[in-house]
């Protein structure tokens, strides 16, 4: 086996500390996380990478800035675990230098170094020490060279409580610098590298291992011959070995003994030709299917109904022409009732109990897997509570659904919808917790789904809301039906939770005939009946307003009342417009961005045994993005 050689983190004589090398994981050697941090129209973007190190071994990050003449952008590194119930921050009282080593790509780049202590973190904010260009006698250039700043003397921090060390680009233009080896020194004699042997990975390579595609467009691909070999070819091309195709069915009526749906696989001979063919391309496929409501005890009935289907589909199918799997993609955190603490834990409870009499009957009564779709962030921590967002009783343990799942599923699909693999808020940091607990106490295969997708901007009609002891009192109450569903009328629900109320409405959908519209008008009288309120709602509006300025996904506040003309009823509303956050979806990055960054996040993945490839959502917006990628054709010329 191979060896690598990386910088030795601490110092034996204690005379220095590096406290990040950027070789390993998303935190340093004190836990810190690493970040990229902008303001439009200024964008930055930051990778660590093994081609252009300090020494022989190891990573740095690569810091690739684009700075307008508006906005700002940088890259931050945290000297504690912002994720920790107690945060413990780094003592540098005793050290008087700040070291770390840089090189650009093609020289003469530059940016401000600033240092936060606690006080300043919780200000989301830092202050200036000094200047590259003016620490560098020759400023950066394209070799490696150490820059020491002097930490005494100028600035009152608590040095018993660093924070973090932020760089900040201020000159307009393109710039793109390496960084290694953040240190702290008692002297400003360069840092030593001492080399240790760290054993190089035996796990496969990135790119060998096989991903997974969501396909909705099934209708299609079981009429069209060439639709068909198309997808076909796009997987093979793309190392694709299965596939989660919507099922097509009808739900006849309930079996009065079982309470079960009977549902019946509409179109079962196109079936069975399109399973043929997938598996004579080394193709698996599993049925797909997905509603928020289906988590509900109530409408378990139809999930299980299909469930049937598919194993009696199975069981009259030749062994070459059966399903090979089922899995559902519920997403139950998109029913009004979620935002009720104690009715998110009954329909986490619902959901789970659907899940696990749908892991019983294909066990029982078929060869096939059962999987189901997951947010990353379920086992997450509410930073305004501090209690874990999806925690839930089940099958005597408490514990987030998210591990529940991996309990008792064959596999779990996670959307760790993000389009960067390194950073706090990058693939690899939202998925490892959800991997290592697989690997420890888990069942089920992980596959890490990326997002290629992009939901055009939307606008979203509110009933002004009410504060959330009202809101939640409601739920309880008149407002229970609308608590235990995802559309109304046909119209998607959504909830806006400003800090202050919660507001309850819909979206409009485009273009807005006068139909719809009039169907919305009576939808927002039913909510705002229960949800909204009367009279002036000014104070309510500035608030959403200051809501809006500081989150990315609302923009375009504009006052929507909602009047009853037979009764003369007027409510207060507002209209906002919801965007979808570039973060969460490669849509609108390059087809090479989307390879870089979900390679990197698979070879980290790679180290979990449960680890079972990226699952990308979905076919044609993916496939559009390989074609973006391909170079135009040119014809002969003369």
């Amino acid at each position: 086996m191979g060896l690598l050689l990386v910088a030795s983190p601490v110092c034996a004589e204690t005379s220095w500390v590096i406290v990040d090398n950027f070789d390993d994981g998303v935190q340093n050697e004190l836990a810190g996380y690493r970040s990229t941090f902008a303001s439009g129209p200024s964008q930055v973007s930051a990778m660590r990478v093994d081609d252009i190190v300090r020494g022989t071994g190891g990573r740095s990050v690569r810091i690739a800035a684009s700075r307008a003449d508006t906005g700002f952008c940088g890259y931050w590194i945290h000297f504690f675990d912002m994720r920790a119930v107690e945060k413990i921050y780094f003592d540098a009282s005793r050290y008087e230098y700040l070291s770390f080593w840089v090189r650009g790509a093609v020289g003469g780049e530059d940016f401000l170094i600033k240092l936060a202590d606690q006080h300043w973190i919780k200000k989301q904010d830092s202050v200036t020490f000094a200047q590259a260009s003016q620490v560098l006698p020759a400023g950066v250039t394209t070799t490696w060279q150490e820059v020491v700043v002097p930490l005494r003397g100028r600035h009152n921090l608590d040095w018993q409580q660093l924070g973090g060390l932020t760089f900040e680009f201020v000159r307009p233009g393109q710039q793109v610098v390496y960084i290694d080896d953040v240190a702290f020194k008692v002297r400003p004699d360069a840092t030593p590298f001492e080399p240790r042997e760290v054993a190089a990975s035996s796990l496969p390579a990135p790119d060998s291992m096989p991903r997974k595609l969501w396909v909705w467009s099934t209708e299609k691909m079981l009429r069209d011959t060439s639709a068909r070999r198309e997808l076909f070819d796009l997987c093979q091309s793309q190392r694709i070995d299965e596939l989660w195709m919507q099922l097509l069915y009808d739900v006849r009526h309930k079996d009065a003994l079982t309470s079960t749906s009977i549902c019946k696989l509409r179109l079962e001979d196109e079936f069975r030709k399109l399973l043929r063919e997938a598996h004579v391309r080394g193709l698996r496929v599993h049925g797909l299917d997905g509603y928020p409501d289906f988590a509900l005890r109530e409408s378990h009935d139809v999930p299980l109904g299909l469930v049937d289907a598919v194993i009696n589909f199975n069981n009259t199918a030749p062994a070459s022409a059966r399903f090979d799997g089922v899995h559902f993609d519920n997403e139950p955190y998109l029913l009004v009732g979620w935002h009720k603490p104690t009715q998110r834990e009954e329909i986490l409870r619902d959901f789970l109990t659907l899940n696990a009499e749908c892991q019983r009957r294909i066990r029982e009564h078929s060869d096939m897997q059962f999987g189901v779709d997951i947010p990353f962030w379920w086992q997450e921590r509410d930073e305004q509570t501090g209690k874990i967002v999806a925690e839930v009783s089940f099958n005597g343990k408490r514990q987030a659904a998210s591990f529940h799942c991996l309990d008792m599923l064959d596999n779990v699909g996670v959307m760790n919808y993000r389009d960067t693999a390194d950073g706090a808020d990058g693939m690899i940091s939202h998925g490892r917790e959800l991997l290592s607990y697989a690997d420890t106490h888990g069942h089920a295969l992980v596959y890490m789904g990326v997002e290629t997708f992009r939901y055009e901007p939307v606008p979203v009609w509110f009933a002004t809301g009410v504060g959330h002891e009202q809101f939640h009192a409601i739920l309880g109450a008149e407002g229970k039906h609308i608590g235990r569903i995802s559309r109304l009328n046909g119209l998607r629900l959504r909830t806006l939770d400003d800090g202050q109320r919660v507001s309850l409405g819909i979206e409009l959908p485009q273009p807005l005939t006068s139909d719809v519209e009039q169907l919305a008008t009576k939808t927002m009288l039913e909510i705002a009946k229960h949800f909204g309120t009367r009279g002036p709602s000014d104070a309510a509006h500035k608030h959403v307003a200051a809501f809006v300025n500081s989150d990315a996904e609302w923009s375009g506040l504009r006052s929507r009342p909602i009047v009853d003309t037979t009764t003369g009823n007027r409510y207060e509303g507002f209209v906002l417009d919801s965007t979808m956050l570039s973060k969460t979806t490669f849509a609108d990055d390059s087809a090479s961005h989307f390879q870089i960054q979900v390679q990197a996040a698979e070879q980290y993945f790679s180290r979990y045994q449960k680890y079972a490839g990226t699952a990308i959502h979905y076919y044609e917006s993916f496939r559009e993005k390989l074609v973006e990628a391909k170079p135009m054709a040119t014809g002969p010329t003369d």
